[in-house]
């Protein structure tokens, strides 16, 4: 079963692909290049979340229907944050600080 440590490899995936100039036919890479499509994406996929959210509450639609659209939502808000060079450690550390997480070894 996959679990968050495949968030690493596909951030990893993103950059390699912004990297590679041999690569302008990855649906990636032309994201990248087109920022505002890319947001627009990611308007689309939460919208989408929020319907299948809606509709496996009301009994009307499939937790897998609701993970498929998850998935889409977090890919597209990768490839904006690496658009921006913004890398999803910063969202993390963000996440820690928000909700309280305990200092990390090391740390004052």
């Amino acid at each position: 079963m996959a679990d968050e440590r495949f968030l690493a490899q596909l951030w990893s995936t993103i950059q390699a692909r912004r990297d590679d100039p041999t690569a302008e036919r990855s649906y990636t890479r032309q994201l990248l290049a087109a920022p505002a499509k890319a947001r627009r994406k990611v308007v689309e996929e939460a919208y989408e979340v929020a319907e299948a959210q809606q509709g496996l509450l009301a009994g009307q639609d499939t937790r897998e229907h609701l993970a498929l659209e998850a998935a889409d939502l977090v890919y597209h808000l990768f490839v904006v944050l690496a658009s921006a060079g913004v890398a999803p450690g910063e969202v993390y550390e963000v996440l820690e600080q928000r909700h309280g997480a305990p200092p990390r070894a090391g740390t004052p």
